[in-house]
């Protein structure tokens, strides 16, 4: 620093004399100790980014923790959902099971549960219309084969062995939705219906909407007319569709809540001992764009139930059955129930299941003494290979069959007939069914008036 004249005043570089102050103290810069403390701050930076980096990590990784274990828990509760669902479908059957089984041991008739374990095509005829494939069992659940079809159409299904009165009721347990709830997609119960199905009664069901109306079978088409319907509802898995007929009265029920009902005033829909089989329908839509072709499946079913919901013109409890048609039925040699199907006629029944017509197997609702009568007309003399007639027993439905009673022996050259009658005890729930033992193979055949070849039983004490 100069003064003004220019002239350098004394410790003017060397400050007070004794402070030390001055330039011999400042520090020395350099270009080394600038680039120091550039590359310190620098550094100091790149720190704080680390830190702010980790910091962004951890974040990232509970976010990402939270996330998996909303997914987990997501899972967790759709499966506890499907789970419920399974749970919620099983007791709707079992309740309507338990319902009809009440409902024949009220008022008698004739019932049938089935649970779909498997297809029986010994229970169940079905009647296809369009080019769709049969009903098929998948996951305990009935319906149209998701596969095999190439275009619009139907299947009709109805148990093999008719109810006793025109009072009526038949319930679904809803299974799978597929794609009910598309284009009004409707698959339901059948009621009233000929063995043929060539009228019927049917109520369908989608996602939101019940129909119920009747239908015409000929010529392998079915073709469905629609009474009355509703599209305020709101149905799902689980739900149990109920159809009922008191003569010509119908109505449809969704859990117990009725739904919609029709009075076929001028008879459309015949009523009477030849309109008395039950079953389901199941549909299937096929529609085509540009971008492919989609199908479209109606609701499958969980269960199915049917009953008679009034009492039977007869008293008591008994069955009789008998071969009208006088064609031979081939049966196999050996000791065995009917090895195919022989009687086509119910002369009558009452409090007591028809399980099948063709075979004679009847189920007992009731504990106590029978008398059985059974009678064969071969086609075959029985020469030197005798027949017997027998008597089985299986403890339920389905179950293993044992000879109970074996009699009536029959032997020689013009013997073409053997009977037996019996008296035995069958707790309820038991089912018993004609047979025959013989070393030959032969068919039996039968009259008009049923009087050769029968399976008659009645209940004579019970406590």
């Amino acid at each position: 620093m100069t003064s003004p004249d220019k002239r350098v005043p004394a410790g003017a570089y060397a400050g007070p004399a004794g402070t030390g102050a001055g330039l011999p103290s400042l520090q020395k810069l350099t270009w080394q100790s600038a680039q120091q403390s550039i590359i310190s701050g620098v550094m100091q930076s790149f720190q704080g980014v680390g830190a702010a980096t980790t910091n962004i990590n951890n974040a990232t990784t509970q976010a990402m923790s939270a996330a998996t274990a909303a997914a987990v828990g997501a899972s967790g509760a759709q499966s506890t959902a499907t789970a419920a669902q399974d749970t919620s479908t099983a007791n709707a059957s079992a309740i309507a099971a338990l319902q009809t089984q009440q409902q024949q041991t009220q008022v008698g008739g004739a019932s049938v549960t089935d649970n779909f374990s498997s297809w029986n095509t010994a229970s169940w005829a079905t009647f296809r219309s369009g080019p769709v494939a049969d009903v098929s069992v998948v996951n305990g659940q009935a319906g149209i084969t998701k596969s095999g079809n190439t275009g619009n159409g139907s299947v009709g299904a109805l148990w093999k062995t008719p109810l006793l009165t025109d009072s009526e009721s038949v319930s679904v347990v809803l299974g799978a939705v597929n794609q009910a709830g598309s284009n009004d997609l409707g698959s339901g119960p059948v009621i009233r219906a000929a063995a043929d199905l060539s009228s019927f009664v049917w109520a369908a069901v989608s996602t939101t909407s019940v129909a119920l109306g009747y239908g015409v079978r000929s010529g392998g088409t079915t073709t469905f007319t629609q009474w009355v319907g509703g599209s305020q509802f709101s149905i799902s898995t689980g739900d149990t569709i109920t159809l009922t007929a008191v003569g010509n009265s119908y109505t449809v029920q969704i859990n117990g809540v009725g739904a919609l009902n029709y009075h076929d005033a001028s008879a459309v829909s015949p009523v009477g001992s030849t309109n008395r089989w039950v079953g389901f329908i199941s549909t299937y839509l096929q529609q085509s764009s540009a971008w492919g072709t989609s199908s479209y499946y109606g609701f499958d079913f969980d269960s199915f139930a049917a009953a008679d919901t009034a009492s039977p013109p007869i008293v008591g409890t008994g069955w009789s059955l008998y071969r009208q048609n006088t064609s031979s039925v081939a049966q196999s040699a050996g000791a065995n129930v009917l090895t195919a199907p022989v009687f086509d006629t119910v002369r009558q029944t009452n409090n007591i299941n028809l399980i099948d017509l063709g075979t004679g197997q009847i189920q007992v609702t009731k504990s106590g003494w029978y008398v059985i009568s059974v009678g064969f007309q071969w086609d075959t003399a029985a020469g030197s290979n005798p027949y017997w007639t027998v008597l089985y027993t299986a403890p339920a439905a389905g179950g293993t069959w044992t000879a109970m009673r074996f009699a009536g022996e029959a032997m020689g050259s013009n013997q073409y007939d053997t009977s037996a009658t019996f008296v035995v005890f069958l707790g309820a729930g038991t089912v018993c069914a004609p047979g025959f033992q013989s070393g030959q193979s032969a068919g039996v055949r039968g009259d008009a008036g049923g009087v050769a070849t029968f399976f008659d039983g009645t209940l004579c004490s019970f406590s």
